[in-house]
């Protein structure tokens, strides 16, 4: 048979006979997703096989499939009572998304034909398609659906666009709207046969002792059960659909217009309306579809967008995650949403979470196509093209002064690599670049005494030890004839002073002079200039930066740290990680681990707000294993001085239960 999108003499008949037949075989998937409520979790299951992220990649997809005995070499099913979960964004950034959801939905009939299951849990590609937000659809897709679209519509719509938008040419309507367009949004729409099928998959599963979701939970998602979750996400899409519909019907809205910008271009052009009762009667619709816009389930909060599970600090975002486990009866979630790092799943918060999306698209990012086994031996993951045997998830390192280079690994390049010197930062402080085995970290090197080294190390030990991952890479090292100590930095960065005030930093070495950049060598990798440091860095993105400041006056309570200023909350800036928003990277520690054990009274009205997580971890602190982790640089008496001040953040916690 020819392939879709190429058209033959008999094509278009071929096509609708192949979809009267796959309706006629999925009338029950595609029932309204408010017809009933769906069963969403299933205990006793042997075997579960998950992927995450296929985005259009059918060939990576296929070949995963047949690695793990779940189709044949026909791609039927051949997995008997497995249940396949799907992690969502079938859709996008890949040509073969069509032939993707033509595959799982026959496998869905002859799963259930066997015994099994396939779950297609919605991710905010399928989310954003049937939607109309269409940002990262590609022309492959789009073609697919050429034999689909009928060419009187394409030229009636074509028309409307060029009356709408004076100026504009043919050419651009079909650069806008390439061959194929009006055939996705017919066939994606919520009456279309792959928009109805998606419109009634669930957002969220549980399957035996794990939720699977696309994105990850978040504090949006309230109180609710898996159950809730999925009835009131199905009403919140198909509140938007039929707000946009009546829109449309009102011709407040028209097909060009932008997703993002639609219930803005809705009151716009009520507001131009005459007054009476038309516009009157508008007024409502606009308002209601401007409510559902806004719904937070289908925002960047929602379960099929947040990635705060996947890219959070773990202590902050834990008393977001551990909650959301409680509530549905589970050990973890698995999600998709979020490519890890070198084409490799991993877990977080001690296998709490376990990332799955590898990249399978490798054309678009570079990985490969893995599984989640999980079955009475416990969960393993695979890999295909090449096949890779099954084996245990690793725990993802942590990730702080490199997003490539983990920071036990940025240690050891600052204990033995070759530092370069990059900026000159004031007396006896300097911006360098270190250098081992072909890799490179940026770091500052400050000269200072044997006992502010041992403060600085004490903390970064301190920081290992609770893991929360605010303290980088930290070593004592000599340097120009110094010694002093040698710590990690984000490549790009910027501290809360240029945060509350552009205009200068401190007089603690941060306004630097580049000394050296020798012709030919690559260009040296910064921290922002003040010109690009606006005067309040936005503190957007997933990860919450109260949370994070919580963690750290916590931190500067324990360690007896009274000397915490301005320039020494430090943020990443790395644009590769900008979903994330800002993480908080704390520096300056060698007044700290005194022997007081008064709090401030300032941070003590802070650490009453100190969250569940950071009170389970300093509980678990007892004086063997402080000393164990810092002892050869903090005596005897700084120690026991330093549990009395953990008892007291904890008596404080506990007063504002």
């Amino acid at each position: 048979m020819t392939g879709p999108g190429i058209p033959n003499r008999h094509g278009r008949v071929v096509r609708i006979a192949r979809i009267l037949l796959a309706s006629v075989a999925l009338i029950s998937p595609i029932a309204p997703a408010s017809s009933g409520a769906q069963q969403v979790e299933w205990k006793g299951v042997e075997r579960v096989v998950a992927f995450a992220d296929v985005h259009g990649a059918y060939s990576e997809l296929t070949a995963l499939l047949q690695s793990q005995g779940i189709v044949d070499g026909d791609l039927r099913w051949s997995a008997g009572k497995t249940h396949l979960v799907s992690l969502g964004d079938l859709l996008d950034r890949g040509d073969d998304s069509r032939k993707v959801m033509d595959l799982l939905m026959r496998l869905q009939t002859e799963a259930a034909a066997s015994g099994g299951q396939v779950h297609v849990v919605v991710g905010n590609h399928e989310a954003m398609n049937v939607l109309g937000d269409l940002r990262y659809v590609v022309r492959g897709e789009y073609a697919s659906y050429i034999e689909e679209e009928d060419p009187v519509i394409r030229e009636a719509r074509r028309k409307e666009f060029l009356a709408r938008q004076p100026g504009r040419t043919e050419a651009e309507f079909d650069k806008l709207f390439p061959p194929g367009y009006f055939g996705q949004r017919s066939l994606l729409g919520p009456e279309g046969l792959y928009g109805r099928w998606l419109l009634a998959q669930p957002v969220a599963i549980v399957v035996n002792d794990t939720v699977y979701m696309h994105g990850g939970p978040s504090l949006a998602l309230g109180n609710r059960s898996i159950a809730e979750l999925d009835r009131d996400y199905a009403a919140a899409v198909n509140t938007y659909l039929a707000a946009e519909a009546s829109l449309v019907e009102a011709g407040l809205l028209v097909f060009e217009d932008s997703y993002a910008q639609r219930a803005r271009n809705a009151q716009a052009r009520l507001d131009a309306m005459p007054p009476g009762e038309a516009k009157s009667a508008r007024a409502p619709q606009v308002a209601r579809f401007a409510q559902a816009d806004d719904d937070p389930l289908i925002g960047s909060n929602g379960p099929n967008w947040y990635r705060g599970a996947a890219l959070c600090n773990e202590c902050a975002e834990a008393d977001v995650l551990r909650p959301f486990l409680h509530r549905a009866g589970v050990q973890r979630v698995v999600v998709g949403h979020t490519v890890a790092r070198n084409g490799t799943a991993v877990s977080r918060f001690d296998g709490a979470v376990v990332k799955l999306d590898a990249g399978m698209n490798k054309a678009v990012y570079h990985g490969r196509p893995a599984a989640l086994i999980s079955d009475a031996s416990g969960s393993r993951v695979a890999y295909a093209n090449p096949t890779v045997a099954p084996a245990s998830v690793p725990a993802e390192p942590l990730y702080l002064s490199s997003p490539l280079i983990d920071e036990d690994a940025v240690a050891a390049i600052l204990r033995d690599g070759q530092i370069e010197t990059t900026e000159a930062c004031g007396q006896g402080v300097l911006r360098v670049r270190v250098t081992r085995g072909g890799h490179s970290i940026d770091a500052v090197f400050e000269a200072t005494s044997t006992e502010v080294t041992d403060r600085e190390l004490a903390a970064y030990a301190l920081d290992r030890l609770l893991g929360l991952g605010l303290v980088p890479a930290t070593v004592s090292r000599s340097y120009s004839g110094q010694d002093g100590v040698l710590q990690g930095r984000p490549a790009a960065w910027a501290s809360q002073q240029d945060r509350q005030n552009a205009a200068a930093r401190t007089a603690a070495g941060l306004a630097c002079q580049v000394i050296s950049n020798n012709a030919g060598e690559p260009p040296i990798r910064r921290p922002l200039p003040l010109a690009a440091v606006p005067p309040r860095l936005s503190a957007g993105g997933y990860c919450d930066l109260n949370a994070q400041f919580q963690l750290s006056y916590a931190f500067d309570a324990l360690i007896g740290n009274q000397a915490r200023t301005q320039d020494r909350y430090l943020y990443d800036l790395d644009p590769s990680m900008q979903a994330r928003g800002m993480s908080l990277v704390l520096s300056g520690h060698g007044s700290s681990f005194g022997t007081s054990t008064k709090l401030p009274p300032p941070l003590e009205t802070a650490l009453a707000k100190t969250g569940p997580e950071m009170q389970s971890r300093l509980r678990q602190l007892d004086a063997a294993a402080v000393k164990s982790a810092i002892g050869q640089w903090v005596g005897d008496q700084e120690i026991r001085a330093l549990l009395t001040r953990r008892d007291r953040i904890l008596e404080l916690a506990r007063g504002s239960n």
